[in-house]
């Protein structure tokens, strides 16, 4: 790798240094959704998340020379010039002796990444946590209750440990089998198992059960 890494390249090679700029662009993209990198004005900055990441990788990993030297080889292969099975041998020769050497990453990395999550409350189903998550609420014992959703509308933080604390808590931009949108406060009553299709599987899970109050109407009526 190292003849691929100090081979001159010509001018018409787009592939020079790190990348093209489609694939920086790619790349950058993914660190900012995976929240390693932050975006100030025009400027980019690793986040805290970010400098963890660097602080466990192995060097030669993230070492620009070593992109460079993938593309350079990679130009020699559209070349002509190196052989394809050795580009991929150099290549699989480094994933193995990178798994051998960083097979596990130490107890104090570890702790590294460790985030507290925010408390919302107690399951209602199985008396577990529930907790703040990437995707929404969730009971850290794992037990089928459905505490981020009600009726199709995500909960906010706010809502999920309002019901959680057995408060009436409004929820707005609900859609009635009319597709008609409305608001309505949600009384949480205890709970009930539901059931749902996913990938052609009948699967169940447990969800609140309510009763629901309209703003400004004597009407209300229990959801089951």
């Amino acid at each position: 790798m190292e003849r691929a890494g100090n081979e001159d390249m010509s001018d018409d090679v787009e592939r020079k240094g790190l990348g093209t700029p489609a694939t920086r662009a790619d790349i950058i993209e993914k660190l900012v959704k995976d929240g390693f990198v932050k975006r100030e004005k025009k400027q980019m900055f690793p986040t805290e998340d970010g400098m963890k990441l660097i602080t466990v990788l192995p060097d030669v990993v993230k070492s620009p020379k070593l992109t460079a030297d993938w593309e350079n080889a990679l130009t020699l292969v559209a070349k002509g010039e190196m052989e394809r099975e050795d580009f991929m041998a150099d290549i699989e020769a480094m994933v193995s002796d990178l798994i051998h050497t960083y097979h596990e990453v130490s107890d104090e990395q570890k702790k590294m990444f460790a985030q507290e999550q925010k408390v919302l409350g107690k399951c209602p189903n199985c008396g577990g946590e529930v907790v703040k998550g990437k995707y929404g609420a969730f009971c850290k014992n794992k037990c089928g209750m459905n505490v981020s959703r009600i009726m199709g509308v995500a909960l906010s933080d706010e809502q999920v440990e309002s019901l959680l604390a057995g408060k009436k808590t409004l929820l707005k931009g609900l859609t009635s089998k009319a597709g008609k949108k409305y608001d309505a406060y949600i009384i949480p009553s205890g709970t009930e198992e539901y059931h749902y299709t996913k990938d052609g599987e009948e699967k169940s899970g447990v969800q609140f059960k309510f009763v629901m109050e309209f703003p400004n109407k004597k009407f209300t009526g229990k959801k089951k």
